[in-house]
């Protein structure tokens, strides 16, 4: 049997792969492989969906101030924890109070606080994740929120997994704050703080695009009331 021949032909055509499928494709392919079963099949189902009938409205047409805003990532020491925080500025500066905001992590350790490098990145832009502590996203928390947004494609194919009846109130928050990544907010925690600082400012403009469509419609429908 040619099964050395086969065998040594193998990282030529990995190389072949690399060259010819898109960069996204690949990273996609990647983190197929960090997925479980379940988690996988609920990741190709998402992207089958958007493909076939569009992503819908990144910020929900029926989205208010009274409405329960659920940031997510894996932690919530980072990228759900400043979310949570610029929103809630955002929504201060805009005149627009928000008391329903939270923010979770789907592998958050309870209490644990906010990475240093968010702290300091989130200090840099007005607010204070001193008091911060982490808590896992819960059945409770999908059935009360209005819209949940979460980070990256890892974070919704798990979400989705194990809350699918979580799947119409879902968005992702890069959308609103497009960049060359696309519509995912990647993980920094493996990064340094600069990088740390760059998915906050991405964060800033993205809570901050939230808070003025909702000002936007309140200003509209204050105009339309009799």
């Amino acid at each position: 049997m040619p099964t050395e021949p086969l065998k040594a032909s193998a990282p030529r055509w990995k190389r072949l792969a690399r060259q010819l499928l898109p960069a996204r494709v690949q990273e996609h392919l990647l983190e197929l492989r960090e997925l479980s079963g379940a988690e996988r099949r609920a990741h190709v189902a998402t992207t089958l969906r958007r493909l076939l009938i569009g992503r819908g409205a990144t910020i929900p047409l029926s989205l208010g101030p009274s409405d329960v805003v659920v940031f997510v990532c894996h932690g919530n020491i980072i990228r759900s924890a400043l979310a949570e925080a610029l929103m809630r500025r955002h929504g201060t500066a805009a005149g627009v109070s928000f008391d329903r905001i939270v923010s979770a992590g789907l592998a958050a350790r309870p209490g644990r606080e906010a990475d240093p490098r968010a702290v300091a990145a989130a200090r840099a832009l007005g607010v204070d994740l001193a008091a911060h502590r982490a808590q896992p996203f819960t059945a409770e928390l999908a059935e009360r929120a209005s819209v949940i947004f979460v980070m990256d494609r890892l974070n919704e194919a798990r979400l989705l997994a194990r809350f699918p009846q979580a799947s119409a109130k879902l968005r992702r928050l890069g959308a609103l704050a497009a960049t060359e990544e696309g519509d995912v907010i990647a993980d920094p925690y493996v990064l340094d703080a600069a990088a740390v600082a760059a998915v906050a400012s991405r964060i800033d403009r993205a809570t901050n695009a939230i808070v003025r469509e909702i000002a936007r419609r309140a200003r509209a429908n204050a105009v339309g009331t009799p």
